[in-house]
């Protein structure tokens, strides 16, 4: 097996985001570090959406900001557990980076999987900016075994996973999706109790006895129909959500960049590429049906 960085310069990453990357490699390991130690407590604390943190909210969010500003080369993040944007002063500074340190938090007390997510941009502003503008985007998972997965525009998507000393080694590559499934994770059911055409998407799903993999959890959702190489995902907004819940720029623009390496797609629930929307402020949400390309398309137009 190959090890990340020997995996990145064999695909002849820009050494840029190579050193980003790496960065983010440490800063998940330590996380890991961190969950395993059992920090599992209710910090003082909300974030910038109002929603209580968490001790490891705290820690992986300073964790991850500790590492983008040793890599020398972020000018600005944006991080879900903050409300602004932070802009650092280094001397190289080129690239923006949008991560969720702790994706699925409130999981952590039943024990159930949960994640890291990121984006990594050139400039040093995130407004303005697209998913298809992504250099990189990356995502990690907090399971028995821990790995991370990397997009390369242009270049396909990879699977590290942490070995006993704490290195990640590649373990898959060139991941690709099948345009069809069997498999379906419908995020926001309450959703159908006003949209009836979403509550008539699900019972077809039940009726065609589809196999249902719902974890309440984006990461090891999205992670499960990456592993499988098919499925659909669905998170349509609601009466108190009418544009979802998910966050453009630190879930759905990093998460679409990496289906479409994959041979996949993201749309809104108005048909449009997630790659497409511009991000016009940190913490906007969208709606989101990602998975099979085919699925997707017929998903999206069966809420029409």
């Amino acid at each position: 097996m190959y090890s990340f960085n020997h995996t990145l310069r064999e695909e002849n990453t820009p050494s840029d985001v190579r050193s980003i990357l790496y960065h983010i490699a440490r800063g998940v390991k330590y996380i890991n570090f961190s969950l395993r130690a059992g920090n599992t407590g209710v910090a003082k604390s909300q974030n910038s959406s109002g929603e209580e943190q968490l001790t490891l909210d705290v820690l992986s969010d300073n964790i991850i900001i500790e590492q983008l500003q040793y890599s020398q080369l972020v000018a600005c993040c944006a991080s879900e557990e903050q409300e602004e944007l932070m802009y650092f002063p280094a001397p190289r500074g080129k690239y923006t980076v949008a991560y969720d340190p702790l994706d699925g938090s409130s999981l952590v007390g039943a024990n159930l999987t949960i994640g890291s997510i990121f984006g990594i941009w050139e400039g040093g502003e995130l407004n303005g900016k697209k998913g298809r503008d992504l250099l990189a985007s990356a995502y990690a998972i907090y399971g028995p075994r821990v790995e991370l997965i990397v997009a390369l525009k242009g270049k396909g998507v990879f699977i590290f996973e942490m070995n006993d000393v704490g290195e990640f080694m590649l373990t898959q590559k060139k991941l690709e999706l099948k345009d069809t499934s069997k498999y379906f994770a419908p995020g926001n059911l309450r959703a159908t109790a006003i949209h009836p055409k979403y509550l008539t998407l699900v019972e077809k799903y039940i009726a065609e006895g589809r196999t249902l993999r719902y974890s309440g959890g984006m990461v090891p959702d999205l992670h499960h129909i990456l592993k499988k190489g098919e499925g659909i995902f669905t998170y349509p907004g609601c009466a108190k959500h009418p544009n979802g819940k998910l966050r453009l720029a630190f879930e759905c623009a990093p998460f679409a960049m990496i289906f479409a390496e994959a041979g996949g797609l993201a749309l809104d629930v108005h048909g449009t590429e997630i790659l497409d929307l511009e991000i016009k402020s940190p913490h906007e949400r969208t709606t989101i049906f990602i998975g099979s390309t085919d699925e997707v398309k017929n998903a999206v137009k069966a809420l029409q």
